[in-house]
């Protein structure tokens, strides 16, 4: 009776020690599945923004956002710059300067001052009415193609197609202005000259 007694006794504790080693073994596996799944996530995180009226989706993902949002981003940073007042253009060269990159905050700021101190001195308003937007995806830049209306004083000074492009800076998930200037329709991204982008 008591050696019955013992052998049992064995049996169920190797019983609870092979389900014990089965159980460890499981949650091995399954801590292994977790590292490799979290190891092919890092980087690709997706960031979904939200502008106040969302008529399509906009992502940023790494070093690349989307076309849509490269597109809504060009067309808000071009009006800061070019639908300007001299009495607005302070305010809205520093709005605009908030979002420059850091390597290019400076040439962004000579620029952006030089344009709006030029309007001051000559009383200027301009308006770029946008008809076309093309989106460079891959190098982040966006191509404006509209019309530029200038004023001086309350006159109306002239009417001329332009092309602007916006380069763009994908820091952190976060889009900054790397380039912001005048091309032309038959090299709307200014050629190759991505290396402000």
């Amino acid at each position: 009776m008591i050696f019955k007694e013992y052998t049992d006794r064995i049996a169920n504790a190797s019983a609870e020690i092979r389900f014990l080693r089965w159980l460890a073994g499981g949650l091995a596996a399954l801590a292994l599945l977790l590292v490799i799944t979290t190891l092919r996530l890092i980087g690709s995180e997706r960031v979904v923004l939200l502008p106040p009226e969302v008529n399509r989706t906009m992502w940023v993902s790494g070093s690349q956002a989307s076309k849509e949002y490269l597109e809504e981003m060009g067309f808000w940073y071009a009006g800061l710059a070019l639908n300007i007042t001299p009495a607005t253009s302070e305010y809205q060269n520093s709005l605009f300067l908030k979002f420059a990159a850091p390597s290019e905050y400076g040439r962004l700021q000579a620029e952006m001052g030089a344009r709006a101190e030029f309007l001051r001195k000559n009383n200027v308003s301009t308006q770029f009415a946008v008809r076309s937007i093309s989106v460079d995806a891959p190098n982040n830049r966006v191509a404006l193609h509209g019309t530029l209306y200038t004023w001086t004083s309350d006159k109306k000074a002239g009417e001329r197609s332009a092309v602007y492009m916006v380069g763009f800076k994908l820091i952190n998930g976060r889009l900054y202005v790397s380039d912001f200037r005048e091309t032309s329709d038959q090299d709307p991204f200014g050629g190759t000259a991505a290396g402000r982008t």
